[in-house]
């Protein structure tokens, strides 16, 4: 099996990333914060983090780019997703930007033994 192929079945992590207005910051953590939360009852071993950039340029910016980290010790599949999806869209709208999301796994030691 093709890494690629590897990858996108047994991804480990889900990095989600978007803006937020800063005048939105406050609702946007409490009501993210909850989401977690949810998906962590839901999905127990889910280790869900809200992250936010950091650099120095963006202290200037109108919005703020926040990231969610998703990682679970038996990977994130299909049903994570479609799951994370509905969650998301009851989220109120305009508190958050267009959310762009990678999936990483790590690399397999014996990456040749894949085939």
């Amino acid at each position: 099996m093709p890494f690629d192929e590897f990858a996108s079945v047994h991804a480990s992590a889900l990095f989600v990333y978007y803006r937020v207005p800063r005048s939105l910051q406050a609702a946007a953590f409490a009501t993210l914060s909850d989401m977690q939360a949810q998906l962590r009852a839901t999905w127990p071993g889910l280790q869900a983090r809200l992250m936010c950039r950091t650099d120095r340029a963006v202290e200037r910016d109108a919005e703020a780019t926040w990231m969610e980290v998703y990682e679970h010790p038996q990977g994130l599949g299909g049903e994570f997703s479609a799951h994370l999806q509905l969650a998301v869209e009851a989220l109120p709208a305009d508190l958050i930007g267009p959310r762009h999301t990678e999936s990483f796994s790590e690399v397999p030691p014996r990456m040749g033994t894949l085939d």
